[in-house]
């Protein structure tokens, strides 16, 4: 089963979403959060991550 292109937030909707409620937020410290195994978000074929709502409520 496939979720609609739309499903999927990029690292920069993420952020914009994030900050909100946590202003320090930056994109490195995003990608260190998946290094660290926090959430596991799919890639694209040119390697851009994929977010699902699932990881955004994970983060």
């Amino acid at each position: 089963m496939s979720v609609p292109a739309r499903a999927y937030l990029s690292i920069g909707e993420v952020l914009s979403k994030l900050r909100g409620d946590f202003p320090d937020i930056t994109i490195s410290k995003i990608r260190f959060l998946e290094s660290e195994g926090l959430i596991e978000p799919q890639r694209t074929p040119s390697g851009y991550r994929k977010f699902t709502t699932p990881d955004l409520e994970r983060l």
